[in-house]
């Protein structure tokens, strides 16, 4: 019976460790993307700073090669032109020649006329034999099994060269597009380089601009609060001042009114007692006495209302003084926080400026890329269709050339036919008459 073995459990850490990789793998994979990303939009800049003149060297090169091509077209068709010419010049010339030759020199001329046709028609019909044999040799080498085993195996290892070669072509293209590549990245690495420091540059730049404004904005908080603390030393001094005024003004009016008290008890008394004497002395006068007390007491009475009024009016005086000081500091106060109110006003508007200044900035560099995608998307659009069109015109212009190719052919077969035609047309009896090539 087999002995049941429990298995051995993996290590406490070997999910973290492989959580661990996958987490690593994970930020390697997202660097990766990052950086060919970052290269794609050094490539989609690079191509944006240089589409005009990528453009103007891709429009002088298909000139070049539409102008190449009439050119070849041109000289092929002033080769044909030219050989015909050269044809019915030398058929006029025969022409020529023969009507001023004798009898003797046109038959000499007729069979030599005549050997060189013969020669001709000799090298074309060993031409067509030769062709008659190599289609043979073809025919033969297809029904016999072994010569078309050693074909089959020829073929294929002229087709593995070519392959071969094919691929080593395609690799020397390969390193070629690589240098290039290479180069452009150094350019578009530069150009970044020179873009980065100029950002940076611009950064530190506005970063100073800012320090610089906070520090002037520092100096005016300072300033102000120590006007501030000035301004409110200088209210407490003039309170402090007034109220030891009015201090002094009262005690002033207290020992005045104290001292008018006295005057005014002393002088009762001794009234009185000038009265009591009077009365003592002249009893015959109480009819005077009473008049002259009630005069004095009036004028006691009138002397007391006329210190209450003035008592009054200056403490009237004093309240409308406090009353103009109290709104003296209330308006000192309205404008000490109106000042704080535009201070924070003007600080939060340049806050928002400033944000305001940031967001368009991000949205303007985030426009940009977009429309640099939008652009580069559209001249690849452009570049194929011009591609399409380059090579319609191509195959046009192929389909042209085979044409007058076809009609040339043709026009040379008539006019051979037509020369054979007239040869047929001479005397018969200088044809059997000539010798034999």
């Amino acid at each position: 019976m087999a002995k049941y073995s429990r298995p051995m459990r993996m290590p406490s850490n070997e999910d973290r460790i492989y959580k661990m990789r996958m987490y690593e793998n994970k930020i390697a994979d997202n660097i990766q993307a990052v950086k060919s990303y970052n290269q794609l939009m050094r490539a989609a800049e690079f191509g944006e700073q240089h589409i005009k003149k990528r453009e103007e060297r891709e429009i002088e090169s298909r000139e070049e090669a539409i102008r190449q091509c009439r050119e070849q077209n041109l000289e092929i068709r002033r080769a044909k032109l030219s050989a015909l010419l050269e044809g019915e010049d030398q058929l006029l010339n025969d022409e020529l020649k023969t009507n001023s030759m004798t009898l003797a020199e046109r038959r000499a001329w007729l069979e030599a006329r005549s050997r060189a046709l013969k020669q001709k028609q000799n090298t074309e019909a060993c031409q067509r034999d030769r062709y008659a044999q190599e289609m043979m040799d073809k025919a033969w080498r297809d029904n016999a099994d072994d010569v078309r085993v050693q074909d089959s195996k020829l073929a294929v290892l002229r087709a593995v060269e070519g392959r071969k070669r094919q691929l080593e072509e395609a690799v020397a293209r390969k390193i070629i597009e690589e240098e290039e590549n290479r180069k452009l990245e150094g350019i578009m690495e530069r150009e970044l380089k020179i873009k980065e420091q100029a950002l940076w540059a611009e950064v530190a730049t506005k970063a100073a601009k800012r320090v610089e404004a906070t520090d002037v904005l520092n100096e005016q908080m300072e300033l102000l609060s120590k006007l501030r603390s000035e301004e409110q030393a200088a209210v407490k001094a003039e309170m402090a001042a007034m109220n030891m005024r009015w201090q002094q003004e009262e005690e002033a009016l207290k020992r005045t009114q104290a001292e008018r008290k006295c005057y005014l008890d002393a002088r009762n008394k001794s009234i009185q007692a000038t009265n009591q004497g009077l009365r003592c002395t002249r009893n015959g006068e109480n009819d005077a006495d009473k008049r002259f007390e009630a005069e004095c007491a009036a004028l006691t009475a009138a002397r007391e209302a006329q210190e209450i009024l003035q008592e009054k009016e200056l403490k009237d005086a004093q309240k409308r003084e406090a009353k103009q000081y109290a709104n003296h500091l209330k308006a000192v106060a309205a404008r000490l926080s109106a000042d704080d109110s535009f201070r924070n006003a003007q600080f939060k508007a340049e806050e928002d400026a400033e944000s305001a200044k940031r967001e368009a900035g991000w949205k303007r560099e985030e426009d940009q890329r977009q429309r640099l995608w939008n652009r580069v998307h559209e001249e690849r659009q452009n570049q194929l269709r011009e591609k399409d069109k380059v090579r319609f015109e191509i195959e046009a212009q192929k389909r042209l050339d085979l044409e007058n190719n076809e009609r040339m052919v043709k026009m040379a077969a008539a006019e051979k036919e037509r020369q054979l035609a007239e040869q047929r047309r001479v005397d018969p009896e200088t044809i059997f008459t000539s010798p034999p090539a």
